[in-house]
């Protein structure tokens, strides 16, 4: 397993995976020296704070799959993914991590495993039932099971015993909250399909709306909300303006005062195809409810018996519930650029964007070439990238000469010249992502409001 996962962590590097700095052997023990994730587990932090707010949920899910994504493309398949295996870097920042189970396709993406591996919530049905299996559509059930947990707090499939799980996977029956909105439920009963050649592919889940619109859930909720309020009745008289301010009620806890949704069935079994063809249709906020889009098969499953009744049909567009705050996390900006103190003002990542060429700072974040993971063989500085030149300057203040590093290059992690090589070249992409989020940060400062004079009486 070391030794899958070293070579594994060799040729794969991506921002949203676990970065392999040096390997130490001893006689004894092996030793990996890897970037250090302050955040924890995402399993901890969802255990102790309760499940994330799908607009929370929805970008990381997305760096996740990227990163599996990454790893596809190079012929490996991770074969354990899971909360314990991936570590927050910050509140919108994660990274995969645990490659031992990691294997690489030598024979392309359809050839057959037959080992089974990982852990058994997240397995998929085929590992049960089959001799062997294809490892990409084992990673997608996983991911599938991932997004569950994040926005619900719990697994899909849960027993007391390994028989127990093994028969309620292949059964195939869970349930799906009704407060989530209706592109994460696309999404999840997508993934979670018996047949593995029926699931749908990372580029599939990349365009799906829960992961290109973040916010869509919010603005369904508002809507469906809009629809279940009366607007109350405008009377004309004089008050006197109270001190005391009236707590305003959020969005979730209005939502869930006035209206109350069962949960959803559902089946990893069904073969009526419903979601081939409306997977990726868009939803809109305004259009007829009673009518979701797609075929009327979808409908069926989405709401079951609901086809069924008169009216409009509002069982599946809202977020889940948050039983707790999530615990906060401390990000980059906060506790490196503000030095200990709150920040200058609130960001907001899907509104800022800052251009890639921009004077203020080094755009190091954006090279994930060959040379993040080893030195390019030549002696010639100029024909290096940006990135690498600075760190070969900063290795030779150190006394490592560009011959040292070409001589420990065939030696990968286990040379300790590697080993700086690759931690200098870490601490300058990292000191680059902090300086964008300065920029960003800086960009987004809300301007001071002029205090309003008091007024002693309103009309209601």
């Amino acid at each position: 397993m070391l030794s899958s996962e070293i070579a594994t962590l060799e040729c794969v590097h991506h921002p949203n995976i676990l970065r392999l700095f040096e390997v130490v052997e001893t006689l004894g023990r092996v030793y990996l020296v890897t970037e250090w994730i302050r955040g924890g587990e995402l399993y901890n932090h969802i255990t102790q704070g309760g499940p994330l707010r799908e607009i929370h949920a929805a970008p990381l899910f997305k760096q996740l799959l990227l990163a599996v994504k990454h790893m596809h493309s190079l012929g490996y398949v991770h074969r354990d993914i899971k909360a314990e295996n991936v570590l927050l870097l910050s509140e919108d920042r994660l990274k995969l991590a645990d490659f031992g189970f990691s294997t690489q396709l030598i024979n392309g993406a359809n050839q057959k495993l037959d080992t089974f591996c990982g852990s058994p919530p997240y397995a998929a049905p085929e590992l049960f039932s089959d001799d062997h299996y294809i490892g990409a559509p084992v990673d997608v059930w996983a991911l599938g099971i991932l997004l569950y947990f994040m926005v619900v707090g719990n697994m899909p499939f849960r027993a007391p015993t390994i028989p127990g799980l093994k028969a309620a996977i292949l059964k195939g029956d869970y349930l799906l909250p009704g407060q989530l909105s209706l592109p994460c439920i696309r999404l999840i009963q997508r993934i979670l399909i018996h047949v593995p050649a029926q699931r749908p592919t990372i580029d599939d889940m990349l365009n799906s709306q829960f992961v290109t619109l973040p916010k869509l859930s919010a603005e369904l909720m508002q809507y469906e909300l809009n629809l279940h309020t009366k607007p109350a009745k405008r009377t004309i008289f004089w008050v006197r303006k109270s001190q005391r301010l009236r707590k305003t009620a959020s969005l979730r806890e209005r939502y869930a005062e006035v209206v109350k949704k069962p949960a959803i069935s559902m089946n990893t079994r069904q073969q009526n195809e419903m979601f081939v063809h409306s997977f990726l249709h868009p939803i809109e906020v305004g259009q007829p409810l009673d009518q979701p889009p797609g075929n009327a098969k979808e409908l069926e499953a989405n709401g079951g018996d609901s086809a069924k009744r008169s009216g409009p049909s509002r069982r599946y567009l809202f977020c889940g519930t948050l039983k707790k705050k999530i615990t906060p996390i401390e990000t980059e900006p906060e506790k490196q650029l503000s030095n200990g103190g709150p920040p200058a003002g609130k960001m907001n990542p899907w509104s800022v964007e800052v251009a890639d060429d921009c004077p203020l700072f080094k755009n190091y974040d954006a090279e994930t070439g060959s040379c993040v993971m080893l030195p390019t063989n030549t002696d010639d500085l100029s024909q290096l990238c940006a990135l690498e030149f600075e760190a070969r300057q900063l290795l030779a203040e150190l006394g490592v000469s560009s011959q040292m590093l070409i001589t420990a290059t065939p030696s990968g992690p286990r040379s300790d010249i590697i080993g700086a090589y690759r931690i200098i070249v870490n601490r300058l992409q990292k000191q680059s992502w902090l300086a964008r989020k300065h920029v960003e940060m800086a960009l987004h400062l809300e301007p001071k409001q002029e205090k309003r004079i008091e007024r002693q009486c309103c009309i209601l």
